[in-house]
């Protein structure tokens, strides 16, 4: 009979902050042990054992968004077995109720049915709490005051779903209904804003943890309004999502950012164009250009990333300067805390066998799911 326990053998696994040469046994889905001479049925495989990457701040990939129900956020979870993502969060954009509600009954549904390769941990909402001064590629005309009420309309039936959402905390009402987020356990991240310093820091009394893509689309840094971009950057407690893909930031905000910051967050905020070829996409019901890599709206607005989170591991290593232990991590385990999915984002016995294993390029070999082999090249 076939053994029900599996030993990854042969390469360098990360834990605790380095690597080291060992074997990782698994049993019914979560790792049991990490040494030498485990017994079970032994895969020999070779590289960078590292967590499963997790993707908190994702639209679409593969042609496929999260906007477009249950299918489209089950091949989102496909494609992204590919790029070393064990866990994400599939994300909505900034739309009326009706419609938010429909792709967050979408999620749920995706959810219920299983996941084919990265599991989805819930949904991220951004908007509609957003703020007018910095829309990015939301429409501005669908942001909603932040109200409990407002919430409970846009979640009715799926508020077990939502595990993040941003918002711009300097709107009326904000801070209350971060308040109750957290007190849910929902994770509520400022984005799309035009909050001061000290209101970011007020947020955070209520509850506020994050900031969604750092430097983008809120209040620049000023030597006498720091904005929330100073308040990222000095706020102890704050964990800060970065697209590191060289184009929504330059290689030096990236590494500001990894200095300072009290946690970086690895994220690729990508459309549907992650993982296709240059060309007309769709983003929220607004068409998208995509040349070189780069997505943009007519008005040349950046509309989400083209970039996978394994190339934002090697970008941060480059751009930052700093090791794949470091780099890895805030694709993993930094996510997990931030979002607390306690479960998972490290390699430690009792944890889910949630694991990327890359070659010596950073390119993904092989991806685990709760020890199950969802990609493998």
């Amino acid at each position: 009979m076939k053994s029900e326990t599996l030993v990854l053998s042969g390469a360098r696994v990360l834990r605790e902050g380095s690597f080291l040469d060992a074997d990782v046994q698994i049993r019914d889905g979560r790792i049991s042990a990490v040494g030498e001479d485990l017994e079970g049925d032994v895969l020999r495989v070779c590289g960078d054992l590292v967590p499963g990457f997790l993707d908190e701040h994702i639209h679409g990939i593969a042609g496929h968004d999260t906007m477009r129900g249950a299918h489209d956020v089950l091949e989102m979870s496909r494609a992204l077995a590919r790029h070393g993502v064990t866990t994400f969060l599939p994300t909505t954009m900034n739309a009326g109720p009706e419609e938010t509600n429909a792709a967050l009954r979408g999620v749920k549904a995706a959810m219920q049915a299983g996941a084919p390769g990265a599991d989805i941990a819930g949904a991220h909402m951004e908007g509609p709490f957003l703020g007018a001064a910095y829309p990015g590629a939301q429409k501005a005309g669908a942001n909603l005051a932040p109200t409990r009420e407002n919430y409970a309309r846009l979640t009715e039936g799926t508020q077990d779903v939502v595990r993040l959402l941003t918002l711009a905390p300097e709107n009326p009402g904000a801070r209350d209904l971060i308040a109750a987020l957290a007190a849910c356990g929902v994770a509520v991240s400022a984005g799309h804003t035009d909050a001061k310093y000290e209101q970011i820091r007020e947020a955070m009394e209520s509850g506020l943890t994050q900031m969604t893509h750092l430097y983008n689309c809120m209040s620049p840094l000023h030597h006498r309004a720091p904005g929330a971009v100073g308040a990222a950057l000095t706020l102890e407690g704050l964990s800060s999502q970065v697209i590191a893909d060289g184009i929504h930031l330059h290689p030096a905000a990236v590494k500001l950012a990894v200095r300072a910051c009290s946690r970086v967050l690895l994220i690729t905020d990508a459309m549907e164009a992650a993982d296709m070829p240059d060309g007309d996409y769709d983003l929220g019901g607004q068409k998208v250009f995509v040349r070189g890599g780069a997505a943009r709206l007519a008005a040349g607005n950046l509309a989400g990333s083209t970039l996978t989170l394994e190339r934002g591991v090697r970008n941060a290593m480059r751009f930052a300067g700093i090791s794949l232990e470091q780099a890895a991590v805030m694709a993993s385990a930094n996510v997990a805390d931030a979002l607390g999915l306690a479960d998972r984002g490290r390699i430690r016995p009792g944890l889910r066998a949630d694991l990327c294993l890359l070659d010596a390029a950073g390119e993904v070999r092989m991806t685990l799911v709760a020890g199950k082999i969802v990609y493998e090249r």
